[in-house]
Order: structure tokens, then sequence, then C-alpha cells
């Protein structure tokens, strides 16, 4: 729902923020990751006995909650964010009577005086999209006491405070504590965006567990020197001198001769790949499961069912766009227009609504084609049509003039 004065919400209902990681474990896990510290020298274990609410990784405990900044650190999980949230961004808003379209205002205008439409619509698609709710702050209001005006409130700076317990243990909602404001924010003025599909933090912990050991790791790896071969004594034990002195004997022969002669000595070479080093198998797999946790299609993050690289190809791409927004854009996109057409938001009887053909029709090939089709069918008139395709009316009577076109 949007607004909630004096609202009920369920037991187990994640409304005190986002569960964060304990900061040293963050702190530890990012400078791992972006290379700002050493990578520990022990493997990546786990405990022998199976833990039901935590991974182990090196020397510490991985928590199943994982933090949004984490998790944007997972190659994966950037590019299904930026996926559904660029395509939502492409989709202008509009607002309805009926069958009549109305002016837009303010509100889908420029809702925050800060920044523009496109800017608040993705941070609070984000907050959407990793929580499951997003929060706006009205600031102010028309002469009808329609908000006019609205702020996006990160979710991890909002809390609601709870007061009581009925006898089915609802609490209600008597406020809002926003970090960094001495007053808490009345309900009225809060607008709550709460989606139909859990947080991706929330549901996808372990798979983003996962995909952030799998990183650690293959940083590690890259940064360890291994040998390109080795060379086994089978004779007498040699001392430290003495073995040192045959290895850059046989590394100065080798760079000079093709040919080796060992004797003695058994030469083993290393099988060992970069792809090996890297860990690209087991790191596609976990894409392939980031992208089934955002409902992305596989492709269009270059993952696959098998692990490896999928193509994109040109032919399908109106298609995939159309699979993106029916599967992965469709969740938070109902929650915006939704929340948006509220009695508390938008006068009774208008409804808002992001224009998703606007985006479908990016490829123009396609969308000449399904106009087309709608046109012969007669579903569609001529100007329709041309305003489907982005085309100005035409004119009853054109006016040609030599030498202009």
């Amino acid at each position: 729902m949007g607004s909630h004065g004096g609202g009920k919400i369920p037991p187990g209902d994640d409304v005190t923020g986002a569960r964060e990681c304990d900061p040293l474990i963050v702190g530890k896990l990012s400078d791992w990751v972006t290379g700002a510290a050493a990578a520990p020298s022990e493997p990546v274990t786990r405990s022998p006995s199976p833990r039901s609410t935590s991974l182990e990784v090196a020397s510490i405990v991985l928590p199943d909650t994982t933090s949004r900044e984490l998790a944007m650190q997972i190659p994966a999980v950037a590019a299904c964010r930026n996926l559904i949230v660029g395509a939502m961004v492409q989709f202008p808003p509009t607002r309805y009577r009926g069958d009549e379209r109305l002016e837009l205002g303010a509100l889908l205008t420029q809702p925050d005086p800060s920044t523009t439409f496109e800017a608040w619509l993705a941070l609070t698609v984000d907050d959407v999209l990793f929580h499951g709710r997003a929060y706006a702050h009205v600031l102010r209001r028309d002469a009808e006491g329609f908000p006019a005006a609205i702020r996006h409130l990160p979710f991890e700076s909002c809390t609601p405070i709870l007061e009581g317990e009925s006898a089915g243990g609802y609490q209600t909602v008597t406020g809002y504590r926003v970090t960094g404001s001495s007053r808490p924010i009345v309900p009225a003025d809060v607008i709550r965006f709460d989606s139909s599909a859990p947080g991706i933090l929330e549901t996808g912990a372990r798979t983003l567990a996962a995909a952030t050991e799998l990183e650690l790791a293959a940083r590690r790896l890259s940064a360890v020197e291994l040998p390109a071969g080795v060379l086994q004594n089978e004779g007498a034990e040699l001392g430290p001198d003495e073995a040192a002195e045959v290895l850059a004997g046989f590394q100065a022969a080798r760079r000079q001769n093709g040919v080796a002669f060992l004797q003695g000595i058994t030469y083993t070479r290393e099988q060992l790949s970069p792809a090996d080093l890297q860990l690209l198998e087991a790191r596609a797999h976990v894409a392939t499961e980031v992208a089934r946790l955002f409902n992305v299609p596989v492709a269009m993050i270059g993952a696959s069912p098998s692990g490896g690289a999928a193509a994109m190809l040109y032919a399908n791409l109106s298609s995939q766009q159309a699979l993106l927004v029916s599967t992965a854009v469709a969740p938070p996109l109902t929650t915006i227009e939704a929340t948006l057409s509220l009695p508390s938001v938008t006068p009774r009887g208008q409804r808002v609504a992001l224009d998703v053909q606007a985006y479908l029709r990016s490829d123009p090939s396609s969308a000449a084609a399904y106009v087309t089709q709608l046109l012969a069918a007669g579903v569609i008139d001529v100007p329709e049509a041309r305003s489907f395709l982005g085309i100005p009316p035409m004119t009853s009577s054109p006016t040609i003039q030599p030498g202009k076109v």
C-alpha cells in the first residue's frame, strides 16, 4: 500500500530496516573484492557440521543476510539491477481518467525538486528490488491536499515506529524515524511502496553469499604464483643449494634448447589453465542463478543454463525485451503504478501508468510489423498507429513547394 496512516503490519514483516552484516565483515569482504587489502592465505572453508543460518568464508562467518553494497559488487547482480532499472526509467509516466489522457502534473513531471523524475524512479525501483519496499516523504501538497512534491527516503535510513500489539499479533505504525532527523515523520506524510515480491536480499541471501564466496576465491587464486612445471628428484636427496643449482641449470637449458635431457629427475608440466584459476565455469553457473533470482533472461547478462556464454542476436532482441518486461520488470512496475494511483496520492477516478510501449518499440522493424498487424485487424486506426510509432499526425492538406521536400 502507499500512505499508511495507522496501518497494520503483520508479525515477521521486516519493517525495521535492512538487516546488515557486521561492519567488520563487510569491510573485510569489500577490501578483498576490490583489492584494497591482501586476500587471506587460508583456503575457503566451511564448518564441518552443517549450518542452517550462516556460511563460513575463510576465518570469518558470512551470514545469510547480505547488504546491498556487498551484493552490487557481484557483476551479475549489478547487470540484472541495471537492466531492470534502466528499462523502467525509459517508461514515460501517464495519467488517465477512464479513457481520457490527462496532464501529468507536478508529481509526475518532477516529483523531487532537487532531481529528475528518472533519478527518483531509479532510487525507488532499486529499493523495491533489493528490499521489497521503498519510502517517499511528502514535501508539498497541492490545493486539494494531494502530494505535489515527494523525496525518496533510503530504505536503510527509514525505520517505522511501532506501538502496541493486538490479539492477533499486529502492531500499529505511528510514525517513521529517519536517520539524521530529530523529529519523526507522521504516517500520512510517507508514501510506502510495497512490492508484491519479497526483496532480493531476503530471498537470494544464500545465492548472493555463494557468489561473493566465488569472487573471493577467484581473486585469491588469480594472485597465487603457480609453477609452470615441477622437477621431481628420483635419486639421492639434494640440499637446498644443490636443488637451486639444478633448477637454475634446467631453466637456462630450457631457454636455449628445445629438447631437454634429465638424469635422475622427472619433469611434470602443470595443467592448470587461466579458466581454472578464475573459476569461470562456477562463476558462470552462479551468474545464471542470479539471473533467475531477478527473473532476468539469462542471455541478457551473458549467462546460460549450461554455465557457458550465450549470444543475444538482433533477430530476438524484441522478444528478449518483451520477456524482460513481463518477468523481471513487471513486479516493480505494478508496485509503482498501484502506489501512485492510490486515493491518498492521486484524485479518485484517476490512475497513473508507465508507458511500456515506448520501450518495446525501440526496435523499429518489429514495432512497425506489430502496428501493421493491429491496423489490418481493425484494432487501431491510422492516427493511433502513427501515435504508437511516435510519428506526428498527418495534415489534411499537405503543402508542396518547389525546392522543398
